[in-house]
């Protein structure tokens, strides 16, 4: 048997494959850009459970023109910087991506275009990824004075056999709602809007920073009768902080789909952590 090394472009698909799953990873990962540039609003439209179409638009920093070509190189990123002695701190990250990899995973696996204006330009610029193979940048109008929007269309379409393992277009679009809901949950003072399939299916104005207004969008998301029935949360011990709201034990369901977790400002699933909480109402439920 021989040992071959494989093109780039090969090597870009098998590695896409880690970071998009399906649609929803997709929309997780250009939402989380848009929200480590800065961005006070947040709109997502999805059309054909994002396989067809999928756009991103932000009012964030943006990028200008000589950074669109790094944007989509993999592990080129912004949200790492050298200390003086050249080395790259990876245990105090405060950005939701750092890897540099989401963009260029989306481009290797679909028709990727980015049309952005960096704050304090005047011109805005945009470059197009097809199955990996990168355009030139060239100008691009652009609706606000700054941010960005991302469009994805015909996602994995250079690989077919990803395909085959997609759900629903129902269920596919249920999920890029569901991550929306999670990301509008970790940053209140954002405004997030969804669009599927050209319906306006959620719109959340930002909230005040603080808990006042992350229960306020807790409300918008779960229902006044989690607002009336929650508790605020607010300790810490051993360096950890932990904050959030939880219901009363009198008010509970029979699962567990409107339990979210949030480490550092992501979402997560986590067993153990889940574990915890069940063990904690275990003696009032």
């Amino acid at each position: 048997m021989t040992i071959r090394r494989l093109p780039p472009e090969t090597v870009n698909r098998i590695a896409a494959g880690e970071v998009v799953e399906r649609p929803a990873s997709a929309v997780k990962e250009l939402v989380e850009n848009a929200l480590d540039a800065g961005a006070t609003s947040v709109e997502v439209q999805a059309d054909g459970g994002g396989l067809t179409r999928i756009l991103v638009a932000d009012d964030g920093n943006g990028l200008a023109a000589d950074q669109l070509p790094l944007a989509v190189e993999r592990h080129a990123t912004s949200k790492l910087s050298p200390d003086d002695a050249g080395d790259y701190d990876l245990l105090h990250i405060h950005t939701l991506g750092f890897r540099g990899e989401a963009l260029p995973s989306i481009g290797s696996v679909a028709r990727l275009s980015i049309s952005s204006r960096a704050r304090g330009e005047a011109d805005a610029h945009a470059i197009l990824v097809e199955g990996g193979a990168m355009g030139a940048v060239s100008p691009s109008g652009f609706p606000g004075p700054h941010g960005a929007r991302v469009e994805v269309r015909d996602l994995f379409y250079a690989t077919p056999a990803r395909l085959k393992f997609m759900k629903s277009e129902r269920a596919e679009a249920m999920a890029i709602a569901e991550e929306i809901k999670r990301q509008a949950m970790a940053h209140e003072a954002v405004s997030f809007a969804l669009d599927l399939d050209g319906r306006r299916t959620l719109r959340l104005p930002a909230e005040s920073k603080g808990p006042d207004g992350r229960l306020a969008r807790l409300a918008s998301i779960m229902g006044r009768e989690f607002q009336d029935n929650a508790l605020a949360i607010d300790q810490e011990r051993d360096g950890i902080r932990l904050s959030g709201f939880a219901g009363l034990p009198t008010y509970n369901r029979g699962n567990s789909a409107h339990q979210y977790l949030f480490v550092n400002g992501r979402p997560v699933r986590d067993r153990l952590l889940q574990g915890a909480l069940r063990g904690a109402y275990a003696d009032f439920l």
